[in-house]
């Protein structure tokens, strides 16, 4: 492998400041953002979800063990299929997903459009981008920080113990979420260790080094609200992405 093909962490951050400062620079990475309501966890609510869903959607969502989780699976397809309509600005645009071997999801009819998804709690995000990508949001909690020794790499647990008790925690799921989305991106999921790579903070940015493979992604982080952290992860050069708030009810209205 010839190395000089993958950019230097140095020179991709590079390529991030000139991207922000050209003002001709339009976002390639779409990113849609589904905040769901509690009263919208209830099984009539649900069912009428599902009714939207082809029937390998709906088969998905039966092995799921209760309705939070079923709602956050119905409205992740859901929001899935709305966002890459929205990007192809194609509403109504045929999307037949295909699972891979880690799971990682892909769109079989359709060529350079790429996506991911991701919830946590009331959260359901959805990326996509003309390549790989990887999205993932977290909420922001106290947890055991005795995960940190075996998922982090030792750089990290240093900059993460220098922090006081509140900054810890919220580092702390800044670093996890950022490794998932590289993972998520890489399409290997957790199959790959945490610290096979390390993540460092420049300012308000975030480098991935400690392999090749890691050094030719880009990251950017942003909290969605005070108790929620997502980042996206898609390879170099990597492109600022635009943020669009929807509803459920954005989402049912192309059905109608």
């Amino acid at each position: 492998m010839q190395q000089a093909s993958l950019p230097s962490a140095s020179s991709a951050f590079h390529q991030f400041l000139n991207q922000r400062l050209n003002p001709i620079f339009k976002p390639m990475i779409k990113v849609f953002v589904l905040q769901l309501t509690d009263v919208q966890n209830n099984p009539d609510f649900l069912d009428s979800l599902l009714r939207l869903l082809p029937e390998a959607g709906r088969m998905r969502v039966k092995d799921r063990l209760n309705n939070t989780s079923k709602l956050q699976t119905v409205a992740g397809e859901l929001l899935a299929r709305y966002s890459v309509g929205q990007y192809l600005q194609s509403p109504l645009q045929e999307i037949n997903l295909v699972f891979g071997e880690k799971g990682k999801p892909h769109i079989g009819n359709l060529t350079d459009v790429h996506f991911n998804i991701s919830h946590s709690g009331h959260y359901v995000v959805c990326a996509v981008a003309p390549k790989e990508i990887g999205i993932d949001v977290e909420r922001i909690r106290s947890v055991n920080l005795r995960i940190a020794e075996r998922f982090f790499s030792p750089s990290e647990i240093s900059d993460l113990m220098a922090l006081d008790e509140e900054a810890r925690m919220h580092y702390f799921i800044t670093l996890w979420t950022i490794k998932e989305s590289y993972l998520k991106a890489i399409g290997r999921g957790l199959t790959q260790h945490l610290n096979s790579f390390t993540i460092i903070r420049t300012g308000d940015s975030y480098l991935l080094t400690g392999n090749l493979e890691a050094e030719g992604y880009g990251i950017e982080t942003r909290q969605l609200s005070p108790d929620y952290m997502m980042a996206v992860c898609a390879p170099l050069p990597f492109s600022p992405f635009d943020i669009r708030q929807i509803t459920i009810d954005d989402i049912t209205s192309i059905y109608r």
